[in-house]
């Protein structure tokens, strides 16, 4: 069974309230980002237990390592434990607006940091198809629950196959992001270099790769609500 994931970037409790209204009971998940593109936003983990406990959906909170120590990331940790989140997202960041950067944990030794102490949420990764299939099998091989792929393009379907491959051998699950051209999308998507589709092509592009994926993240900033409906329109 496919999941659908949405990518909740969260700047408004009004804006979460809205994007709820219309998407709540199809997305199995909401993976919730920290601080995107380094600014500000409201905190994953308080948003994630808003969406859990008011809401009652699936919730991924990121956590961006650039900002914590791994004090403060066991901290983290049992607050998803104890108040029943589904999981966490690691990741070092994006380079903070304001502040320095805290180089004290990667997200290749927090996941084994988490592993060790036997926390038994969901814990994922960002797998980015930038990289030579090598390195992504070597990512792959750290073992998480689950992994979140960036930068997918038709050009790379070859090595998402084999991404999709190693990680269901392992028992871990392949959700890749659909970055939905809509609006103010596409200039953001261009500036950012990250490959898009447009909304006539997402029901075929899907077809291409629901026998390779475990699910989709769709992701349609600035235009959250119309991304919502044209996706759940499409699938």
């Amino acid at each position: 069974m496919t999941d659908y994931l949405f990518e909740l970037v969260p700047w408004k409790r009004s804006d979460v309230d809205k994007i709820l209204s219309v998407s709540r009971g199809f997305f199995k998940y909401y993976s919730i980002p920290e601080g995107p593109g380094g600014y500000p936003g409201l905190f994953s983990i308080a948003t994630a237990m808003y969406l859990k406990y008011r809401y009652g959906v699936g919730v991924y909170p990121h956590i961006r390592l650039y900002d914590i120590n791994r004090l403060a990331l066991l901290s983290i940790a049992n607050a998803v434990r104890e108040y029943g989140l589904d999981g966490l997202v690691l990741l070092r960041g994006d380079k903070p607006w304001k502040g320095r950067i805290v180089e004290d944990i990667g997200s290749e030794e927090a996941l084994e940091l988490l592993k060790r102490k036997k926390y038994g949420f969901d814990k994922g990764l960002i797998l980015s198809l930038n990289y030579p299939v090598e390195k992504i099998i070597e990512r792959i091989k750290l073992g998480a629950d689950f992994y979140l792929v960036i930068n997918y393009s038709v050009e790379k379907h070859g090595k998402l196959v084999e991404a999709s491959r190693e990680a269901h051998g392992q028992g871990s699950r392949i959700y890749v992001f659909i970055l939905l051209g809509i609006g103010r999308n596409r200039e953001l998507f261009r500036k950012l270099g990250q490959p898009y589709i447009e909304p006539d092509e997402l029901k075929n592009a899907m077809n291409d790769l629901d026998s390779i994926v475990d699910g989709y993240v769709l992701s349609s900033p600035f235009e959250p609500v119309e991304g919502i409906r044209l996706f759940i329109r499409s699938v």
